[in-house]
């Protein structure tokens, strides 16, 4: 890791996966536009936010303010989520030392976050530019002119993007970090992506999807994401929705997603659907519970294996 990279996510190297540890809440869909370009809050919406280019990386969608709310209410179920996918806050956890303190914002200021990649992060909230630009350059970055926004860089790499509804992060000193304006086209442009949305749901209080470079690995599968809704009697189910390429791609695919699902398997009585049509959305679904706690299957990558050609 970058020099940078140490001083942003001190602490964080217990939580390599911390893209999609992200867990995002849900609450309503679409959001708002802001000065800045930022969307406030929902799954479709913040996938507006990633340029088409990151169509093959790995997506992290996060409703922090839903989150926290389930955090609150229990942490036992969803404790393993509170890092709001905010890599930050691992790193504040470490220390012992507020957020604020050392980089000018908390978890409480962010509404969502979209991890592009391993080392991308964009965060929709409030923010203080001046808070956070100071805090940074106590830690050795340096301020660049932005139109935008505030721009700080690393000497060791690392750079930060803020204004006062977006900041964005980037690990990489030859990557910039997301822009804090939405990009002219974007992956939910892609009718991949919005058939995949529309299955998980705008409601999902976290998503992942796993890019289309995938495909390479699984030619069965086009795109797929994993995400999470609370019902109405507060309980949160999982569901894994799979584009497929064909019929007969689909039921290769349900039958692999079944075996998960069987007495004594780890998913033992989630439902799947082998969808229907030329190019099937093949679904699985599973309530969360002690032996399946929420992002359990991003962080183990166990399900997502099973497009890997892994078992």
């Amino acid at each position: 890791m970058t020099g940078n990279g140490r001083r942003l996510l001190r602490g964080c190297a217990a939580t390599a996966l911390v893209g999609v540890l992200g867990v995002g809440a849900a609450a309503c869909g679409g959001g708002s536009e802001d000065a800045a370009g930022g969307s406030a809050i929902g799954l479709t919406a913040a996938l507006g936010t990633a340029p088409e280019e990151d169509a093959g990386q790995t997506l992290t969608y996060t409703d922090v303010t839903a989150t926290r709310r389930l955090v609150k209410q229990d942490k036992a179920l969803y404790g393993g989520l509170a890092t709001y996918g905010i890599p930050e806050v691992a790193q504040a956890g470490y220390e012992n030392r507020p957020l604020k303190e050392t980089h000018g914002f908390d978890e409480n200021d962010v509404d969502t976050s979209l991890q592009i990649g391993s080392d991308r992060w964009r965060l929709t909230g409030r923010f203080d530019v001046n808070a956070v630009t100071d805090g940074l350059k106590k830690l050795g970055f340096a301020e660049s002119a932005n139109d935008d926004g505030a721009l700080l860089k690393d000497r060791n790499g690392g750079q930060v993007a803020v204004s006062a509804s977006v900041r964005s992060l980037s690990l990489s000193p030859d990557t910039p970090p997301p822009a804090l304006a939405t990009p002219k086209a974007s992956v939910a442009d892609d009718p991949s992506y919005q058939a995949v949305a529309r299955c998980v749901g705008d409601s999902t209080y976290y998503a992942t999807f796993y890019g289309e470079a995938q495909k390479s690995r699984t030619p069965d599968v086009t795109l797929y994401a994993i995400g999470a809704t609370v019902q109405a009697d507060g309980t949160s189910r999982e569901r894994l929705c799979a584009l497929t390429s064909s019929p007969e791609g689909a039921a290769r695919t349900a039958d692999r997603l079944r075996a998960t699902a069987a007495s004594g398997e780890r998913f033992a009585g989630a439902t799947v659907d082998a969808g229907s049509g030329a190019t099937p959305m093949v679904t699985m679904e599973w309530a969360n519970g002690p032996q399946a706690l929420p992002g359990d299957q991003n962080r183990t990558l166990q399900l997502p294996k099973l497009f890997m050609g892994e078992r």
